[in-house]
């Protein structure tokens, strides 16, 4: 598998953003990755990981 680079922001519930990362990975490490940034970032509501050639978008959202 290839890696690519991928972009992470935690936006809290007004749409203000927490935290912001990048990291290279494959599709798999940056699901992982977006479910573990929303674990981690105790007042994130949405966690989104996006490809940056836009080709893959991961999200996870507090319920």
């Amino acid at each position: 598998m290839r890696k690519s680079t991928y972009l992470f922001v935690a936006l809290d519930t007004k749409g203000k953003t927490l935290r912001r990362c990048s990291q290279r990975c494959d599709g798999i490490a940056a699901h992982e990755r977006t479910q573990g940034l929303l674990t981690s970032t105790p007042h994130a509501a949405a966690v989104y990981g996006y490809e940056r050639r836009g080709h893959q978008v991961h999200s996870a959202y507090r319920t």
